[in-house]
């Protein structure tokens, strides 16, 4: 039997583990201390019991989330219903509303009356309608959203209190990289994933029990497969096999292996490589975001009413605006009737430290105009035999994406139907 290593534990790690360990003999290297990357559970005490709290992975709907469901379905991954509801708090605009309805949009009921609110959703409208023009129109699309919106003569309004709140809780980037995100790929998004109005979201779901759920029955047939505390740092290809090297100076021998790592650690595994494989990796940088667990409402919208699944505030410190991303586990995950947890992406200072359960670093990819032109060929990495790539970083950076690129690596190896 021939010999393949994975190098990462992410769902596209996970994924190609999966479908090739019935016909390769696998090796999967993963450098933290934990199995998943952003598949990671955290179990909280509460009384008698556990409550599991996602801090990375925690939603997905049938629409676009097809392959994923699919594994789901396949593994017997218990799903339960849960609602996605977006808030934006200004702070220094003394501005928050919810986006689930017109109530919860009137939530400070002073903006009935206030003419640059009513403008700002009258641009928000415009702008839900007009959008969809870039998907068919050559001319926007090599535009960031910024640059589509001056082109529109949209206000700054939009973009601050709509737009990149809503493209930098999704991504997890700051607004002033959200502004440089490709206005034709952000559009193609919410579209897809029904964001373009208020009648148009799809049913999402959760994994009962946590994503931990669905991680445990994924690796338990190759869990004695899977090596933790093993970062690889070289990557080397010969005639007859490929060499890999880790950090702590073992050595191993493969006929195959493939990368389900982000681009950037790709780039500094591979010793020999190739022209191709530096021009496409090396468009592909990404954000190190701190994830903190906690139960501080603070940090939450003023208003009860405007709390939301996920909740986006942005506000002044020292001149500069700084902002961050809230999850309201309650909502998402329905994790306690007791106590309502919280999961912070990149917190300012806001969280009081004696309510902080945890902290985890997690990294995401960064898109720009030059990065998603580039995605069209990174199928070109896949052609030969001894090395194979994926992650991500291969379509919009979710869990869907991921996994759809190890279901293509894996076609590609095995040269067959991986589902049968």
């Amino acid at each position: 039997m021939k010999k393949i290593a994975i190098v990462g534990t992410g769902i596209a790690g996970l994924g190609c583990a999966h479908f090739l360990h019935k016909h390769f003999d696998i090796v999967v290297f993963e450098q933290n201390n934990y199995i998943g990357g952003h598949t990671n559970t955290v179990y909280i005490p509460e009384g008698n019991i556990s409550i599991p709290v996602d801090t990375g992975f925690i939603v997905c709907n049938q629409e676009n989330y097809p392959l994923l469901i699919k594994l789901f379905k396949q593994l017997n991954v218990p799903l339960k219903k849960t609602f996605m509801s977006f808030a934006a708090h200004i702070v220094h605009e003394n501005i928050e509303y919810c986006g689930s309805s017109l109530n919860k949009l009137f939530a400070q009921r002073k903006n009935i009356f206030n003419p640059r609110y009513i403008k700002f959703l009258r641009q928000l409208n415009r702008f839900n309608k007009e959008c969809i023009e870039i998907l068919n129109d050559t001319k926007f699309q090599s535009l960031s959203i910024q640059e589509y919106c001056n082109f529109k003569k949209f206000n700054q309004d939009l973009l601050n209190w709509y737009l990149l709140p809503m493209s930098s809780a999704l991504w997890s980037t700051p607004p002033e990289t959200s502004s440089k995100f490709p206005a034709l790929n952000l559009v193609r998004f919410f579209k897809n994933h029904g964001f373009l109005g208020l009648d148009t979201q799809f049913q999402w779901y959760t994994v009962d029990g946590g994503s931990e759920e669905y991680k445990k029955r994924l690796i338990e047939p190759f869990k004695d497969k899977i090596r933790i505390n093993s970062k690889v740092v070289s990557i080397k290809r010969n005639v007859n096999d490929v060499e890999v090297g880790l950090e702590n100076g073992e050595m191993f021998s493969f006929d195959k292996v493939i990368l389900a790592s982000h681009a950037d650690q790709t780039l500094r595994m591979l010793s020999d490589i190739t022209d191709k494989e530096e021009e496409l990796l090396s468009q592909f940088a990404y954000e190190k975001n701190k994830a903190t667990l906690h139960t501080d409402e603070t940090i939450m919208p003023n208003l009860k009413k405007v709390w939301s699944s996920w909740n986006y505030r942005i506000e002044k410190k020292n001149d500069n605006l700084v902002s961050s991303c809230t999850y309201w586990m309650n909502s998402l995950q329905d994790v306690s009737k007791k106590k309502n947890y919280f999961v912070t992406i990149n917190d300012q200072g806001n969280i009081d430290e004696k309510k902080i359960i945890r902290e985890f670093e997690y990294e995401h990819p960064i898109f720009t105009v030059e990065a998603m032109q580039m995605q069209n060929r990174l199928s070109e990495l896949n052609t030969n035999e001894q090395i194979y790539f994926c992650g991500s970083y291969f379509r919009y950076g979710f869990h869907e994406d991921a996994f759809m690129s190890a279901v293509n690596v894996c076609s590609a190896v095995l040269k067959k139907d991986i589902w049968s």
